[in-house]
């Protein structure tokens, strides 16, 4: 596997520079990389080793190795995790935008493992935009809960979610281990929900999802917002979320 001791290099086998061809040295090394990912010589999830090694086996500055690496990453070829390293782009999420189901019956992963965190999980006063979401008086009581998504050991997606207090007064105790939104309707009688509507648009990753998805700030991004009703139309739930903008596939319509 790239990254580990015994084929540190692997990204760049079979490389050879040369400085007086037409195309600039960065380009050589994006022509190379790309190459080899679209052979499947680096397959997806692979880990590309670290910049100073890659730059002192191939005798080139870091600026100009970094070059190719965000040419590659901006076009959706490699991602990187802050703190962690470059991979090679995983095959993105599939998400359906669906009625009455839960996360996890909304979303292909590719057959790889999804897992939640759970970061925060309070209660509040309703400020005016999420009054207004709710279709609830500012000051109201209200839920936020805000959770993380991983595929594999990867934060794909980020939300915050707030929840009319009236509704559900053992929203804690239903949500439970499970660490789910559906237990919590069905405990308290909304057997099945509508997504009301979802909005969809593009952005670039703040400070602060950078570091909690594990991204360079600055990094494309998708922003959902999103509505839940009831069988009356009554708001139940309003969600906030981020996605990086290749982990994820978005499908309408799908049955």
């Amino acid at each position: 596997m790239l990254g580990q001791p015994n084929s540190p290099l692997t990204a760049l086998d079979g490389l050879t520079l040369a400085p007086r061809q037409d195309s600039p040295i960065w380009q050589q090394i994006y022509n190379h990389i790309l190459g080899r990912i679209e052979s499947g010589e680096l397959s997806p999830g692979e880990q590309l080793p670290g910049e100073n090694h890659m730059a002192a086996r191939l005798g080139v500055t870091r600026v100009t190795l970094r070059c190719a690496l965000q040419q590659l990453q901006k076009e959706g070829h490699l991602t990187a995790r802050k703190g962690v390293g470059i991979f090679v782009r995983s095959p993105p999420a599939v998400f359906s935008i669906r009625d009455g189901r839960s996360f996890r019956e909304n979303i292909d992963t590719h057959s790889r493992s999804i897992a939640t965190i759970t970061r925060l999980l309070a209660r509040d006063q309703a400020d005016q935009t999420s009054a207004h979401m709710l279709g609830v008086a500012a000051g109201s009581a209200i839920i936020r809960l805000r959770r993380v998504r991983l595929l594999g050991e990867q934060p794909i997606y980020v939300n915050d979610k707030y929840f009319p207090a009236h509704r559900f007064p053992d929203f804690e105790d239903a949500y439970g281990e499970r660490q789910s939104v559906s237990d919590v309707f069905r405990a308290h009688g909304i057997d099945t929900f509508r997504r009301a509507e979802t909005r969809i648009s593009g952005g670039f990753a703040s400070p602060e999802e950078a570091e909690i998805l594990q991204l360079t700030p600055g990094t494309p991004v998708f922003r959902v917002n999103a509505r839940n009703t009831d069988r009356a139309k009554a708001t139940i739930e309003w969600t906030r979320g981020c996605w990086p903008l290749t982990s994820v596939e978005f499908v309408f319509g799908a049955s």
